[in-house]
């Protein structure tokens, strides 16, 4: 038995068997029915195996579907990030625009910056502004 269909339903549908005196050659119809229960038996074969073969395709589409909305999703997060760090450095930029190319920091510098940030974020806290920053005292 071959894994592949031999008849088409129309060499099914035209075939012709030689007549004896009591109708149809059996032999000639048995050996013609023994191809056609071969052909569905190799049919059924090839539709199983279709099916498995569908199944796995769509369980690997479920899965990259899958994936892609991950992707999208930090696709996403990584945008909101990016976004907030473009928005950091602005802040960076506008509040150390006073320094000079030429100034050098030193580790006092550095320990009043960190000293200063650790105020604004007690104030940010507490309910202050930046802007409420920026007026002088009155």
């Amino acid at each position: 038995m071959e894994d592949k269909v031999k008849l088409t339903g129309k060499e099914i549908l035209e075939k012709k068997f030689t007549k004896d005196v009591k109708g149809y050659n059996p032999d000639e119809v048995d050996a013609f029915l023994d191809e056609v229960i071969a052909d569905y038996a190799n049919f059924a074969a090839y539709q199983k195996e279709s099916s498995a073969y569908i199944g796995t395709l769509e369980k690997k589409i479920q899965e990259e579907e899958a994936k892609v909305r991950s992707l999208q999703s930090q696709s996403k997060t990584l945008w909101e990030e990016n976004k907030q760090l473009e928005i950091d450095n602005a802040s960076y930029k506008k509040r150390f625009d006073g320094i000079k190319p030429g100034d050098k920091p030193t580790a006092e510098n550095l320990d009043y910056i960190k000293r200063i940030n650790q105020l604004e974020t007690f104030l940010f806290n507490h309910g202050f502004k930046e802007s409420d920053l920026d007026k002088k005292p009155e």
